[in-house]
């Protein structure tokens, strides 16, 4: 008998400590350091398309057309990269891609967007910029974007950067996103390759 007795407590005792080490590692996860690397070679992962664009008076009831795809024609690194369009020929709208991640709640965190940004041309002009985002509520609007630069500095590949400090408060996530936003009345299209994310 006591040997059951005692058989039982044992295991209650391994059982408690498997979810105990579970659950700090759960914690850990959250409130460590965090690295997401995404090239897109195997779809989206788990970015989603949005935007915030203007209706377009030659189809009315419809907004102007835009979209965001893979592609295998320019890529920096692999077989794909996203490719960024939208007929900006009514001087306005943003597109871009978001994803939550975990955080740890109560907490202040460092956030650091690196990626790579194809321009077909270079341009004087400031045809549209980059933008990016990290907070703890989804981005809706392109009054929520940060400008990290002009998108034509240079032909062919660039590295952007883009950093905030967030104050996750009671929220367990936030969304990170990153994108394009028109500046000159004509169709555009630009691609984004490799983005690394770090959490601290």
């Amino acid at each position: 008998m006591n040997r059951k007795i005692y058989g039982i407590l044992a295991l209650m005792i391994i059982v408690g400590i498997s979810g105990a080490w579970y659950f700090y590692g759960q914690m850990v996860q959250k409130s460590g350091p965090q690295t997401i690397q995404d090239d897109f070679e195997n779809g989206f992962s788990e970015w989603i398309a949005d935007s915030d664009v203007p209706l377009d008076p030659n189809n009315p009831g419809y907004s102007v057309e835009w979209r965001i795809e893979r592609v295998t024609n320019v890529s920096r690194s692999g077989q794909y990269s996203l490719r960024f369009f939208i007929d900006g020929r009514q001087d306005d709208g943003t597109i871009w891609i978001e994803r939550r991640i975990s955080v740890q709640k109560n907490s202040k965190i460092q956030v650091k967007v690196s990626f790579v940004f194809y321009s077909e041309t270079e341009s004087f002009n400031t045809i549209a910029v980059v933008c990016a985002y990290a907070e703890v509520r989804n981005p809706e609007t392109e009054a929520d974007f940060t400008i990290v630069g002009p998108a034509n500095e240079v032909a062919g590949w660039k590295d952007y950067v883009y950093t905030a400090t967030v104050q996750t408060g009671s929220s367990e996530e936030i969304w990170v996103a990153l994108g394009i936003s028109v500046r000159w009345e004509t169709r555009m299209a630009y691609n984004i390759d490799d983005v690394d994310i770090e959490i601290r």
